[in-house]
């Protein structure tokens, strides 16, 4: 009986801990927003970016093809992946966390084209990143066709292969063929750990990459070349706010939202 006791105890233990790293599983609730505020600022880098990952076409399958889009004259695919402009650091996703009722969130589907033999995302002002609500979809299609090959003339295969990272570990959330032209992958997306986010490649053309940050409420904003975000309508209260950067990691703040107030949070990255 004392042994039985000792593994309940533990079970229940552990099953608590493990609640600890599950996403927020509360509904979000869509409402009227009384004296909404905004939350704006800045994301800058400081320092000097790394170089851009170089992939030869040469090594990956339809490189005549491929070899189209994106290419430093030289046979290889340019990979940037830390984007700077004057200081100003695109491909950001800001998120203000553990909202549960406010404005609509009309994020039913995010939607990326295999174009290019790119992955570009469609929801955002980045190819690069872009965001996923949690327990919906992310719909994937293919447009890439080489007429001038017969073997591929109906469709350049590409192979989407999305993974659920946090920190140094991944594990599997879909991998599925796209052989064919305007043929579209609808998968249900579930992530299990907290603050991780899905990373998506072609298994294919490893130089095809995009990144998504699980969302579950509509107050985020994909930062562009300029750097700036804006976030409008958030209900009054104290929150959570993150940058994050799929190469270079998330940085935190904890914000007071007045009744109409506004508030300014400014984030700075670092190599």
């Amino acid at each position: 009986m004392q042994a039985l006791r000792k593994l309940t105890v533990g079970a229940a233990l552990f099953a608590a801990v493990g609640l600890l790293y599950l996403p927020s599983a509360r509904a979000y609730d869509e409402g009227p927003v009384n004296g909404g505020g905004t939350v704006s600022g800045m994301i800058s880098f400081k320092g000097t970016p790394p170089a851009p990952k170089l992939f030869e076409f040469a090594k990956f399958p339809q490189p005549s093809y491929c070899s189209k889009t994106d290419s430093d004259g030289k046979g290889h695919r340019v990979l940037k992946q830390v984007n700077v402009n004057g200081g100003a650091l695109s491909d950001v996703v800001v998120y203000i966390e553990d909202v549960n009722k406010g404005k609509p969130f009309k994020l039913d589907a995010t939607e990326v084209k295999a174009q290019g033999c790119e992955f570009l995302a469609e929801n955002g002002h980045s190819t690069f990143v872009g965001v996923v609500r949690n327990k919906h979809k992310i719909d994937v299609t293919n447009m890439d066709a080489d007429p001038s090959d017969p073997k591929t003339a109906d469709g350049v295969l590409h192979n989407p292969h999305g993974y659920e990272v946090k920190g140094s570990t991944n594990s599997t959330m879909f991998n599925k063929p796209l052989p064919t032209k305007g043929m579209v992958i609808k998968q249900k997306l579930k992530f299990r750990k907290k603050h991780s986010f899905m990373h998506m490649q072609c298994d294919q053309h490893n130089y095809m990459n995009v990144y998504f940050l699980p969302v579950d409420n509509p107050y985020y904003a994909v930062v562009g070349k300029d750097g700036k975000f804006s976030i409008d309508d958030v209900p009054p209260g104290n929150y959570e706010i993150y940058a994050w950067h799929p190469i270079l990691g998330s940085e935190e703040e904890k914000i007071t939202v007045a009744a109409n107030g506004k508030v300014t949070t400014n984030f700075e990255f670092k190599p």
